[in-house]
């Protein structure tokens, strides 16, 4: 709040003073409150681990040799979110968990969906293979899309580098979850062995 006219009567100055401070008090208070309620969709659960609670989806700091390097927020209050892993600097995997219709109505949507991003966000796309999988998350079989490409994309340096990428959605009831592996193209056999140990070691449903 600013006073008018620079008050010269010290009774006016003082609660000119004054209204001031309330003013610098009440916008405290009210980006705490904005705080709040833009509070992190994860908490912190045993094991160093992250929980994403609106989908009970779990994220370890270690899969196998990947370790958890951080997280983002999209929006929808919290619900459209990713987890990154690192191997060294070998291998950048992002995992994103986020509600059926987001993006897709469907896995068959959702999968065209997120190929049409990486033809946009990379350079020479080139699509290699594409096959159906599945995963065992506590006892239940889920199936999945994969897709694999050789692209050019900046990895752990700013400049573009020839890449191979493997791309996984897969459906758990109202949510998807999705992977984006990206890795140095000569390195490819020993990127997609850590890729495979990755995807039968983590275990994202609780119980």
């Amino acid at each position: 709040m600013i006073c008018s006219r620079g008050m010269a009567i010290h009774g006016e100055g003082y609660r000119c003073m004054m209204k001031g401070r309330i003013a610098v008090t009440s916008l405290i208070f009210l980006m705490g409150q904005a705080s709040i309620t833009a509070a992190s969709p994860f908490k912190s659960i045993s094991g160093n681990s992250l929980l994403h609670t609106p989908s009970n989806v779990s994220f370890p700091p270690k899969v196998a040799l990947f370790q958890r390097a951080g997280t983002h927020v999209y929006g929808s209050g919290g619900r459209d979110v990713s987890v990154r892993y690192l191997l060294d600097s070998l291998i950048i995997g992002d995992v994103y968990v986020y509600p059926v219709g987001t993006y897709g109505r469907n896995l068959t949507s959702e999968f065209q969906t997120q190929q049409r991003a990486i033809g946009q966000k990379n350079k020479k796309v080139k699509l290699i293979s594409q096959d159906n999988v599945r995963t065992d998350q506590n006892g239940q079989s889920l199936i999945g899309l994969h897709a694999s490409y050789d692209l050019t994309r900046p990895l752990f340096t700013s400049g573009d580098q020839r890449c191979g990428s493997q791309l996984y959605v897969f459906r758990d009831g109202p949510w998807f979850v999705a992977y984006r592996f990206s890795y140095p193209r000569e390195k490819s056999s020993t990127a997609l062995n850590d890729v495979s140990n990755f995807l039968t070691q983590w275990r994202w449903k609780r119980d």
